[in-house]
């Protein structure tokens, strides 16, 4: 495995990278710039790592993702990014013809989703982060299992209990 391309182990570790990039910065751009560099780093330095080691590659790209983005949202330029970034966007919206109505709608609808998110995030840290990793990340449930010490069947469960209660959720307000 220590003879893979560059272009395998981006392929292999983007998704992973990228998500807790995001989770950190909230910007998918900026995300993707961090994962490449963290990918990189990563990809010259596999000589000296055990690549043959899932568990312990997706933990170390996790860990060095979030500190990257967690670096990179320090650097004042990333301030101004954002800034630009939203001022770009509230013009954009100008020239929109968009019903306000519609518009506070869809905000009001954003702010539930993610406060519900929030909670679930809250009240069940252990099924959150296994569903955003099978799900989401497209992790292998074989890998999340052994990672929580759980069993295949046991994984799927706490997936399928954590979808139920976000669509119980999101159904107490939109039924």
């Amino acid at each position: 495995m220590k003879n893979q391309t560059y272009e395998e182990f981006y392929l292999k570790y983007r998704k992973i990278s990228r998500a807790y990039a995001y989770g950190v910065l909230h910007d998918w751009n900026i995300s993707d710039d961090v994962s490449q560099d963290v990918i990189y780093k990563m990809y010259t330095k596999r000589k000296h790592l055990n690549i043959d080691n899932e568990k312990m590659m997706y933990s170390l790209i996790r860990r060095a993702s979030v500190n990257k983005a967690m670096d990179y949202k320090k650097k004042s330029s990333f301030r101004h990014e954002v800034i630009c970034t939203a001022d770009v966007t509230e013009v954009l919206n100008v020239y929109k013809t968009v019903d306000a109505e519609e518009e506070l709608l869809r905000k009001e609808k954003n702010k539930f989703m993610y406060m519900v998110l929030e909670r679930f995030r809250e009240e069940q840290p252990v099924n959150y982060d296994i569903l955003i990793q099978v799900k989401y990340l497209d992790v292998p449930v074989e890998v999340v299992a052994e990672e929580y010490g759980l069993t295949k069947s046991g994984v799927n469960n706490r997936i399928y209990k954590a979808k139920r209660w976000l669509k119980e959720e999101f159904r107490k307000v939109y039924e």
